[in-house]
């Protein structure tokens, strides 16, 4: 017994020997907690490469203003590694302090006017890349300083969680970014070194991608090898095509861009990774379809995220109440203007004129009328941004003099004594059968009309959704000069081509043009209208004098005369006032111009093919319904002549 208690004892003792000795097996990580070990480091590589920058600027001269602007680049090179994730993780931060626009803004929301100075990447280039650089040091110090200042504040993203869910949707967001304001130029505006700073970015995704590539093959192998060659084929494309003027952009939106937005959620969703929708309130809007695979779908933005209705309330019966009391001039004092006299649907809803008649035909409205389609993908509206709600633009057309001189009040009492809207309005707001007719109910109906006018089906969207396979060529060579050389895609911004900026598309920009109140150079002066300044009393500071909202070009072949006071009668004109350079250009004193001042040198071919592409944004096939009449009144037989869409 005692020979066999020790035999078992040694033979435990040499077994807890050999698991002692036994090699430790490797942890693997998450694809997630991969990607967020290689994003640190790469961030520690930005910041150093920020703090080198600064140093060097300190010491700035004609000796070492090359190595200065070398680091620059190399800093910048190195921030384009880690954006994809950082400007997911924190958008207004990277915005406001490392990657935004160079020009002078308001702080949001503060109990009283603060004016935020620029920061970042694009303020520092205008300076260190200027004409005198060595002129503007203490500039290019400071924001050389501020710049490293901000690169280390980002260390507070170490201590962020990372989830899959979140590296895909970065991925994601990357490729919007990518698209509409890397390869467009929008954020090297001075270097165009945009196409090699896209490689960075696309790198890096790859890299991200391909840790993903094990789990999806076992899901689906083809997808696997789809989503894999495609982003080393885009990869690829961009080391091989660095010019920025001739670089074909659509080629890249439709063989790589798209695809690859599509796989990725293609991909998420075979990895049964959740979407925002399962981890966020269900009551919470989102700018962004998430389910879209390609950022021209009809429906890749949401256009409820703009108002203050839901999807849920917007029926059929709230839409055809909408569009009756749009087409009715019974809203007016003189029953004879309607929403429709100003916004003609034959002309995309404008009505060609310079400035739209005012009421009682004294006169005219202060501004041109701007398109209402696609009007509803935006977060202000007007020319001057004053109303921040789509419902609320109608409170301005109702009390104005210029316009349907009344109020809300007179309006409920004409509407209800006709028993047709009555039954409209019970019929749309079911909820409300008490007090059917208010002014939540009309405007609501009235957005929800203006909601239904979706534009997004043009011979440009369905040959970049491959509905159709042919596109005329000048049109393609307008779209990469659009997205390109021409530069105007870095103010209206793909796929709305306003000012609804990419990749989040929560806020619409106002830009100064230096819009002259003639075409007549011999006495031309800038238009004096104050546009952003004086319409919302708030923003009143010099920088948005003259400023105003930057609106689509889409149907802008049926929508002259152009500008917010209609000075040009042709989109020749515009894409010349543009070729000049703006106002500045021409030889106008325009303080804070938004738009750079110098010429575009375009050719008369490139041009030509501008407009043959703004041409191409043409859709109104669904949008031109006008009722057959209108509601009738028993006891007034005059308002049952009214004119559908108002008498002038």
């Amino acid at each position: 017994m005692k020979r066999l208690l020790l035999l078992l004892s040694i033979l435990i003792f040499a077994g807890a020997l050999t698991t002692s000795f036994r090699p430790e097996k490797k942890q693997v990580l998450s694809p997630a907690a991969e990607i967020k070990t290689q994003f640190l480091d790469d961030l520690r590589t930005f910041q150093s490469a920020c703090e080198r920058l600064h140093q060097n600027t300190l010491q700035l001269a004609e000796t070492n203003l090359e190595q200065a602007q070398q680091d620059f680049i190399e800093a910048r090179y190195a921030y384009k590694t880690i954006e994809f994730l950082a400007a997911y993780l924190d958008e207004e931060f990277i915005g406001n302090y490392i990657n935004g626009a160079p020009l002078l803004s308001l702080e949001p929301n503060a109990p009283q006017l603060s004016i935020v100075e620029p920061e970042g990447f694009q303020i520092l280039e205008e300076t260190l890349f200027s004409d005198n650089p060595l002129e503007e040091k203490e500039a290019i110090v400071a924001y050389s300083e501020a710049l490293s200042r901000s690169a280390q504040e980002l260390s507070f993203l170490r201590q962020t969680y990372l989830t899959d869910r979140q590296v895909i949707e970065a991925a994601r967001m990357a490729l919007i970014r990518v698209f509409t304001l890397g390869v467009t130029g929008f954020d090297s505006p001075v270097l165009a070194n945009s196409l090699p700073e896209a490689s960075r970015v696309l790198i890096s995704l790859q890299n991200a991608i391909q840790l993903y590539i094990p789990l999806v093959e076992a899901k689906d192998a083809k997808l696997a090898r789809e989503l894999e060659s495609t982003v080393a084929e885009a990869v690829d494309y961009l080391a091989k095509n660095q010019d920025f003027n001739t670089f074909d952009r659509l080629g890249f939106l439709k063989d790589y861009i798209n695809p690859l937005y599509a796989d990725l959620l293609d991909a998420q969703l075979a990895l049964q990774i959740e979407t925002y929708y399962e981890t966020t309130s269900p009551y919470r809007k989102h700018a962004i379809n998430y389910f879209a695979k390609n950022i021209f779908d009809e429906d890749f933005l949401n256009p409820f995220y703009y108002t203050r209705m839901s999807s849920q309330s917007y029926t059929d019966a709230t839409v055809q109440l909408g569009r009756t009391l749009f087409f009715d001039p019974i809203l007016s004092n003189n029953n004879e203007r309607s929403c429709a006299s100003c916004h003609q649907p034959e002309k995309a809803f404008t009505d060609g004129l310079a400035k739209s008649l005012a009421t009682n035909s004294e006169g005219t409205v202060k501004r041109n009328a701007p398109t209402l389609l696609n009007a509803a993908y935006a977060d202000r509206y007007f020319y001057d941004l004053r109303s921040e709600v789509l419902e609320d633009q109608m409170d301005h057309v109702v009390y104005d003099h210029r316009e349907f001189q009344t109020s809300y009040l007179a309006v409920f009492e004409k509407i209800e004594r006709s028993e047709d809207y009555l039954a409209m309005f019970s019929e749309a707001f079911s909820e409300m059968k008490d007090d059917p007719v208010n002014k939540h109910t009309l405007t609501t109906a009235l957005a929800t009309y203006i909601v239904s006018l979706k534009s997004l089906s043009s011979p440009f969207d369905q040959y970049v959704r491959g509905e159709q396979e042919l596109l005329d060529a000048s049109v393609k060579r307008g779209f990469n000069l659009f997205m390109g050389k021409a530069a105007c895609g870095t103010c209206h911004f793909a796929p709305t081509f306003n000012g609804l900026v990419p990749p989040i598309y929560h806020e619409s920009e106002s830009e100064v043009l230096g819009v002259p109140n003639t075409t007549d150079t011999a006495s031309m002066v800038m238009d004096d209208d104050l546009g952003r300044a004086l319409g919302v009393i708030k923003e009143y500071v010099d920088f948005y004098k003259h400023s105003f909202k930057t609106t689509t070009i889409r149907n802008v072949a049926l929508t002259a005369p152009y500008m917010h006071n209609g000075v040009y009668e042709t989109l020749e004109e515009v894409v010349d006032f543009y070729n000049q350079g703006g106002g500045e250009g021409m030889g106008l004193d325009v303080p804070y111009q938004t738009l750079p001042p110098d010429p575009l040198n375009l050719t008369d071919q490139e041009q030509a093919d501008l407009v043959a592409f703004m041409g191409s944004l043409t859709d109104t096939a669904q949008v031109n319904q006008v009722p057959q009449k209108l509601p009738t009144f028993a006891d007034n037989e005059d308002w049952n002549q009214r004119k559908v869409g108002g008498a002038y």
